[in-house]
């Protein structure tokens, strides 16, 4: 019974966190939003991550989220694989994608996603390297999603050698997190002033 108390509390404060780092988020200038969108895609561009991988698992921006087409359009420039998720069944499915103009659709909460007809399937023994998105991240690599808990499922999936890389701007980042037993670390945070990694 305790135990369940806990829980509710846990998730009530990440609701809380949520809704206040969204609201941050979304107040953000459009113009501060792109330029610093620049210079976190260039740090991640420049990291051993990026260069050392082939596949890698990322997500297209929804809102105010960092604009992660500029890693995807360099990557596929690059002759990188890209790896998108489509939300289907209640869990996160996997395709390769080569163009973003012709093989992405508006789907699950109006985030655009792979067009299954026209994308390959990827798996996760694919993927070299995982952008994971997320609402806020603590400096101990908490990751606080949008409350779907599709990312947790996949991520708790990939192997540990598999990094998982944060992107987002310093007001997302905060002390600490809420955390519970299922939620998945993340390695990595790149913002636009930082880099955080494990000591």
């Amino acid at each position: 019974m305790k135990n369940k108390k806990s829980l509710k509390i846990i998730e009530l404060l990440k609701k809380n966190i949520r809704k206040k780092i969204q609201e941050k988020r979304n107040s953000l200038s459009i113009k501060y939003r792109e330029k610093s969108s620049i210079l976190i895609a260039e740090k991640f561009l420049h990291s051993g991550y990026y260069i050392n991988s082939k596949n890698i698992f990322i997500y297209h921006p929804v809102r105010s989220e960092v604009n992660t087409t500029i890693i995807i359009r360099e990557a596929l420039k690059n002759k990188k694989n890209i790896i998108l998720p489509r939300v289907y069944n209640n869990k996160l499915e996997l395709y390769f994608v080569t163009d973003l103009s012709t093989q992405l659709k508006n789907g699950a909460y109006n985030i655009m996603e792979p067009v299954t007809d026209l994308c390959k399937p990827a798996k996760i023994s694919d993927i070299d390297v995982v952008v994971v998105p997320g609402v806020s991240f603590d400096k101990k690599f908490n990751r606080l999603g949008y409350g779907g808990g599709y990312y947790d499922k996949i991520l708790s999936c990939i192997p540990i050698k598999i990094k998982k890389i944060a992107l987002c701007f310093d007001i997302q980042i905060i002390d600490a997190l809420p955390a519970s037993e299922h939620d998945i670390k993340v390695d990595t945070i790149i913002t636009e002033t930082k880099i955080y990694q494990p000591l």
